[in-house]
């Protein structure tokens, strides 16, 4: 493929420049995507090309998800990139884990927005993704919760109670639940599950530790407890993740 033709030739149908300023005008520019209507990458920012684990733009130009990404991953993102696309509708500030380059589990701030022609045909999505983490004052709202991330980031393998969480922040285990929930929309409990099963699907990929021991690394009770919660996070157990993912 002449990906400079390519790339030339999709932004020849954009309406104005000004559909990606407005983009940036919603986020800090961290990782910066663009898809056609096939989810065929278009344009990528350094930070982006790097998250594909690519070294220059030209090599994601005219590929998709599906060729950087684990399948699962892929399929969710394929999703929204589907709804933005059949309804016209940004998806704006979704908050939700994934690896970042060095395959650390982050949060990630997402938005989505449709890419109209010239003829006012919806051609593709554009998108930026912040790693809260990194991304400042702009997320106050998420980097207040930053130590009690980091503590279940650094401690997930052991048993964690909400009064711990509770009081990294100095408040009450009922406030912090109150608080926990509006700024991630999930409870405390759901997260610390979320970290763990980010964790063990990393190691199901990237290891050959065996499925229990990876169990009782990420903080579960036993293999049982581990595949249950796992299947139910996941929608296949880790025995058919680690067949399915295994690099």
């Amino acid at each position: 493929m002449d990906t400079a033709k390519f790339k030339a030739d999709f932004l020849k149908q954009m309406h104005s420049p000004q559909q990606m300023r407005q983009l940036f005008n919603y986020l800090p520019d961290i990782y910066f995507f663009a898809k056609d209507r096939k989810g065929r990458f278009v344009m990528g920012n350094d930070h982006f090309v790097r998250q594909c684990g690519a070294e220059a733009e030209a090599e994601i130009i005219g590929k998709t998800d599906f060729d950087f990404f684990p399948m699962s991953r892929s399929e969710n993102y394929v999703g929204d990139d589907r709804h933005v696309m059949e309804t016209g509708e940004s998806i704006v500030d979704r908050v939700e884990l994934a690896p970042d380059p060095e395959n650390s589990i982050n949060w990630f701030v997402t938005t989505k927005v449709p890419l109209y022609s010239t003829d006012g045909e919806i051609i593709g999505i554009a998108g930026t993704a912040r790693d809260i983490t990194r991304a400042g004052l702009a997320l106050r709202p998420y980097t207040e919760m930053h130590a009690v991330l980091e503590h279940v980031k650094d401690n997930y393998a052991r048993p964690i109670e909400v009064k711990e969480l509770a009081a990294l922040m100095h408040l009450s285990i009922s406030q912090f639940e109150r608080r926990f929930r509006k700024v991630f929309q999930i409870s405390p409990l759901k997260h610390i599950m979320n970290v763990r099963i980010r964790a063990a699907s990393l190691m199901l990929t990237t290891t050959n530790d065996t499925i229990a021991s990876i169990a009782l690394d990420c903080g579960f009770y036993d293999h049982p407890h581990f595949t249950r919660n796992f299947r139910k996070s996941m929608g296949v157990s880790p025995k058919e993740y680690r067949k399915q993912y295994m690099s």
